[in-house]
């Protein structure tokens, strides 16, 4: 879906598409799922034009090829894409057609206006405390964060959290597909006594710098920043000051903790525990065989990978990775049948600077050095960072630890939503941005141990 490509658009008469201009939304009917789609047909210099929106896919106004409406009939179509639709306005509000991709027919009918998610828990102003939009310095990277810094109505040095994002460009906060775990987190924990920092990541909506280039130890620099900057704040607690990260988020609270004992606390979101090459094999092994792939398969990938990763460990330059990588692939026979295509993809994966560090970090280390109160938290349905293997590696880490708390949660996803599959492209579909039960558990746990 994120191939679409430029379109010239044909014209027509002002009345004929004065029906269809405007944002219209319909999901594509697959077996077993919905797919969101929004088009949106707009004039521009005198042209109509037709923008997609594919928004469980992370893609917004995408142009497309082709779009003709005639006799109340539309048709969309890019060749790019090997996609078409042909629908019927059937009345002002509403078109009924079919979504065609790659030989595959789906059901796809539009109803017109804005295209919205039911989020139950995103909160909605006027807010019971204060909030405020700031930024801060990372002086060392010469770069300055936007975020939102909420704190309790009353007086107080509150003790405070700042909230890290998983992988991925993120927002302060930390938007997937239409849901706001940090907003959602920030609010609840402000109504009970806690002031919260979140961020833009560099790099993304109102914060400078290059997200592209950065790695988790450039991350956690802007974290730690963060918590430099909360300290300035009077209504704060200087000596309260911790440390909520999701995921990727998680891990760099331990890096952080491990190096810097003035942090009293840290909350881990399904963050790493073992060594990031095993948690990406355990993580393709478990999506892979959630699409049932045959066993011979999934080893077969499991094989490749690993020697994959271990090239890439051992060697801390990328170029040389990388032509270890194909090497490797051309003098072993059990790969004779790839393209120099697809070994240039394979070995592409060194390109990324991030997601080359991110492989060679194994989270032993910081977690044994790790003396700060800690909650350790997983869903056992979690594909994404396993709940059996990671919270094992926590719980080894923190052995020496006597302030931390494990748990993981029967049924929750990697978001912490209950979850059937608990694969990435159920999290649009499911209603609740995170269970009540673990911002409650959050909330009692820092009530026991740093208010």
């Amino acid at each position: 879906m994120k191939n679409f490509i430029l379109f010239f658009a044909l014209l027509f008469s002002f009345t004929s598409f004065a029906q269809i201009e405007g944002t219209w939304n319909g999901n594509i009917e697959i077996p077993n799922q919905k797919l969101p789609f929004v088009l949106h047909v707009t004039k521009e210099n005198g042209q109509y034009k037709a923008t997609s929106d594919s928004p469980d896919q992370g893609v917004y106004g995408i142009e497309l090829q082709e779009m003709r409406f005639e006799n109340n009939k539309l048709h969309l179509k890019d060749a790019r894409m090997y996609m078409t639709y042909e629908g019927d306005l059937t009345n002002g509000n509403t078109i009924n057609g079919t979504f065609t991709q790659g030989g595959q027919s789906f059901k796809l009918n539009f109803t017109k206006g804005e295209f919205k998610r039911n989020r139950p828990q995103e909160p909605q102003p006027p807010f019971s405390y204060k909030t405020e939009d700031i930024t801060f310095e990372n002086k060392e990277a010469k770069i300055k964060l936007a975020g939102t810094l909420t704190i309790p109505n009353g007086k107080g040095k509150f003790p405070a959290v700042v909230l890290v994002t998983g992988s991925g460009a993120q927002d302060r906060n930390e938007e997937i597909l239409g849901h706001k775990s940090f907003l959602v987190i920030a609010d609840h924990l402000t109504k009970n006594g806690y002031a919260v920092l979140r961020y833009d990541d560099r790099g993304v909506a109102a914060s400078e710098g290059d997200f592209e280039s950065a790695t988790t130890y450039d991350f956690a620099n802007d974290a730690k920043s963060a918590v430099d900057y909360l300290k300035t704040i009077k209504d704060i607690d200087s000596k309260k000051i911790g440390i909520l990260g999701h995921s990727e988020g998680g891990m760099i609270a331990q890096i952080i903790a491990a190096e810097n004992k003035d942090i009293p606390f840290i909350i881990s979101l399904a963050g790493p525990g073992i060594a990031i090459d095993e948690l990406m094999l355990v993580q393709k092994y478990e999506i892979e065989k959630a699409t049932r792939l045959s066993n011979e398969v999934l080893e077969a990938n499991q094989t490749l990978f690993r020697k994959i990763y271990e090239i890439i460990k051992k060697n801390p330059s990328n170029d040389i990775a990388n032509k270890e990588i194909k090497s490797f692939l051309k003098s072993d026979l059990t790969y004779k049948e790839l393209s120099e295509k697809q070994i240039n993809e394979l070995a592409s994966i060194t390109d990324s600077n991030w997601f080359a560090t991110f492989i060679r970090y194994n989270p032993e280390n910081n977690i044994a050095k790790i003396k700060a109160k800690a909650l350790i938290i997983n869903g056992e349905k979690d594909v994404q960072v396993t709940a059996k293997e990671n919270l094992e590696g926590w719980k080894k880490g923190l052995a020496h630890n006597k302030k931390a708390t494990i748990k993981s949660y029967p049924n929750l996803n990697h978001l912490f939503q209950t979850a059937k599959t608990g694969m990435p492209d159920e999290y649009g579909d499911i209603e609740t941005t995170i269970e009540p039960v673990v911002l409650e558990d959050i909330t009692k746990w820092l009530n026991e141990n740093v208010k």
